[in-house]
């Protein structure tokens, strides 16, 4: 009687001291990756890109007061859909993204159009294609900004991202400070479809960052359509 009373207590004794190991271990685990996290906190400081301050981001790559100045974009017809309007932290963002070349921001950007696309989910597509650049602009930009968003936006959709099936085969005059009809007569034939097999028939999803007067998007959407495409999309990270 005594020895099973005995074992009991060893038992009791064995489960209070696992116990005790196992909330301390835990512990200490989360001790430990906090001290971690407040060091790297500490070393390489979280930075909003839409006002350049250390401070914690809320949500893709914005600060609280940043996200909380977004503009949602205005109401757009069935073919073109923007994100934000293109100003304050999201045109910052974007300056950051194309010319001071922060790539990745091509991620949060892409996150962004995935949370956008599961909200609106009239947006039906097959493939997703980004806007091209010339081949010299590209060189000069080192990237294809359109193209490392499509890239990320295709893994988070599981969806065929075509890299080549719309080529800008003329290096035209940049649009800035053109009007919207300068901006068409600037963009018409600069853009053929290469692979006319592979997007014949298909809902296609276009990527780019501006929107501007729409001229770029125009030309696209008729390159395309007239090529075959079942029904094409565009989507912006900002419309100004």
């Amino acid at each position: 009687m005594n020895i099973k009373i005995a074992s009991v207590k060893i038992k009791k004794f064995q489960n209070s001291l696992y116990r005790y190991l196992f909330t301390s271990s835990m512990f200490l685990k989360r001790l430990k990756n906090s001290i971690f996290h407040n060091i790297i906190d500490t070393l390489f400081p979280e930075t909003c890109c839409g006002c350049g301050q250390h401070k914690k981001i809320k949500k893709y790559c914005f600060c609280d007061d940043c996200f909380a100045r977004i503009i949602p974009a205005p109401g757009s017809n069935n073919q073109i859909f923007s994100l934000a309007r293109y100003e304050g932290p999201v045109q910052k963002a974007i300056h950051m993204y194309k010319y001071e070349r922060k790539k990745w921001l091509s991620r949060s950007f892409a996150e962004w159009m995935n949370d956008f696309l599961s909200e609106h989910t009239e947006i039906e597509f097959d493939i997703i294609i980004p806007v091209p650049l010339h081949m010299i602009r590209e060189f000069q930009r080192s990237f294809n900004q359109s193209w490392l968003i499509a890239y990320y936006l295709g893994r988070m959709k599981k969806k065929l991202v075509i890299y080549d099936a719309l080529v800008k085969v003329k290096n035209n005059p940049s649009q800035t400070g053109l009007d919207h009809q300068k901006r068409k007569e600037n963009v018409q034939g600069v853009y053929i479809v290469k692979k006319q097999q592979m997007i014949k028939g298909k809902k296609i999803l276009v990527i780019d960052d501006v929107c501007t007067t729409g001229a770029t998007v125009e030309e696209i959407y008729k390159t395309l359509k007239n090529s075959g495409a079942k029904k094409v999309t565009i989507l912006t990270i900002a419309r100004a």
